[in-house]
């Protein structure tokens, strides 16, 4: 269209061409569970096996990419979509990272403490504690809880390696997954590792070195592509574990993410605060409105702009055809923002990500400050309902590990009772006590406490018995009497009362 003046740039906006993807929507496919007849009929079929490995490939990882964007701030669906239509306008792209400090603390309260693995024979103990201290357990089980809390699931993969010393390693969710046989209890009867050989971001350049791991063997296939899976059999290694020697972890019977079910709140406040921002950088480029009689001023569209560049506008009035003055006037044009409304909203969406993911907000006011135990139990009440149901799911899991390794010590006669009976497994809450209050509470009741309980209660001891050494040397040295107060030789006629010499 023409012109009217050369003010006018036309009425047709600058558009970017494409729609808004919702990225955190998750097919059916994402999250099932693979099942098969048995271990053999599956690799007497190669290529059923090859289909799941692709389809893993196609299907389950995007769904635990985006999950991982998500705790790592960068979340897809703000950074990935368009969100403003005109090109001149700001388009900030703010992404919070709330899987984070959801994950965060639901890690430190489960794992924080150390798990504790307990059994009645004293020789299966000692196996135990052997195996964990070569293992790190602890730091293993952090990373297991914290790979269940952002995918839903998790692997470990038990080995023994060439000076018999038994080992288990974190495995990459992204390349692994286990097959379950058609029966109700689900048992599994092979798992798959493929990991990458040549990485490349296209499938078709990328190649793998598929791993399947059954009962009795572990079976290694030659290189292959991605795109093209063909299973070529490179050799075999035999193990003693008499059952799949790996473990899945899982945090629900669905196997979804603690923050997997508030992706799109998080799509809502990240929405809202970028808003905001882009309304604050729009607001200093406000649209400057000229009306009038321009031409009588003589401006033109180039002396405007540079005027405007200069901080500076100077317009002249002209005169009509009467000999009257004409106005021209200037001013900037931007949208009026609700601002205690946005806020409101935004506190809305972010307590409502708190309250659906079943997290306490730390930051909030209600939460904060010096609270009893019991009014603590309370606010977590909700966070706790949730967690017994993982906590159970993790103690099975945590049972078939020492399983696997009681049936490899017992396969290698390195222990004649390989039985799990009286395993005990408990977690400890990593939670502030109120230790004061419980102490109150007992000391009321009559309870007495030594000093090196007490002393082991303060945070700035760092050794209980070298502070009671310490003060064992500070006493002063205490002096034996002979005679009491009245002068009477007090020892002597004890001793001659009881007939000593």
């Amino acid at each position: 269209m023409d012109k009217v003046n050369e003010f006018e740039h036309g009425i047709d906006s600058n558009t970017k061409d494409g729609v808004n993807i919702n990225y955190v929507t998750f097919p059916i496919e994402s999250n099932l569970h693979y099942r098969f007849s048995s271990a053999e009929d599956l690799l007497d079929d190669l290529d059923t096996l090859a289909a799941m490995i692709m389809d893993h490939y196609q299907n389950q990882v995007p769904r635990l990419e985006v999950l991982d964007e998500y705790s790592k701030a960068r979340n897809t669906n703000i950074l990935r979509n368009q969100r403003r239509k005109e090109k001149e306008k700001a388009d900030h792209r703010a992404a919070h990272n709330f899987g984070k400090i959801i994950y965060t603390f639901d890690v430190g309260y489960n794992t924080g403490n150390p798990i504790k693995v307990e059994i009645e024979d004293e020789t299966s103990q000692q196996a135990i504690d052997e195996f964990n201290t070569n293992n790190d357990i602890d730091g293993l089980n952090s990373e297991l809880w914290l790979d269940v809390d952002k995918y839903g699931r998790a692997y470990e993969i038990h080995y023994r390696d060439e000076d018999d010393v038994d080992y288990v390693d974190l495995s990459n969710v992204f390349e692994t997954f286990v097959v379950y046989d058609l029966t109700m209890k689900r048992r599994p009867i092979l798992a798959i590792r493929y990991p990458k050989a040549q990485f490349n971001k296209n499938a078709d350049k990328m190649r793998i070195m598929p791993i399947v791991y059954t009962a009795d063997e572990t079976i290694y296939y030659q290189e292959t592509k991605l795109d093209a899976i063909k299973l070529v059999e490179d050799h075999r290694e035999s193990h003693s574990h008499k059952e799949v020697p790996v473990v899945e972890y899982s945090s629900n019977r669905f196997r979804m993410g603690i923050y997997e079910d508030v992706l799109s709140q998080i799509d809502l406040y990240d929405s809202a605060q970028s808003d905001t921002a882009n309304y604050m950088t729009d607001l200093n480029d406000a649209l400057l409105v000229i009306s009038g009689d321009i031409e009588a001023t003589g401006l033109s569209a180039d002396d405007a702009a540079k005027m405007k560049d200069a901080n500076m506008l100077l317009l002249e009035s002209g005169v009509d055809i009467n000999g009257n003055k004409t106005a021209v006037t200037a001013g900037y044009i931007y949208k009026q923002y609700d601002v205690q409304g946005v806020e409101s909203h935004k506190d809305r969406v972010k307590s409502d990500i708190y309250e659906t993911a079943m997290v306490p907000n730390l930051t909030d006011e209600k939460f904060s400050g010096v609270q009893s135990g019991e009014a603590m139990k309370y606010k977590l009440f909700g966070f706790q309902q949730m967690t017994a149901t993982k906590q159970r799911l993790f103690k099975k899991s945590l049972t078939r590990r020492y399983r696997l390794l009681f049936n490899l010590k017992q396969e290698v006669s390195e222990l004649t009772n390989a039985d799990l009976k009286g395993l005990k497994i408990s977690f400890t809450p990593n939670l502030p006590k109120a230790i004061l209050e419980e102490l109150k509470a007992l000391v009321d009741s009559g309870v007495q406490f030594s000093q090196e309980t007490l002393l082991g209660l303060a945070s700035f001891v760092e050794s209980v018995q070298d502070e009671i050494n310490k003060v064992k040397k500070e006493e002063p040295k205490r002096t034996v009497l002979d005679y009491d107060f009245t002068g009477t030789n007090y020892l002597q006629e004890t001793k001659d009362k009881a007939g000593v010499e």
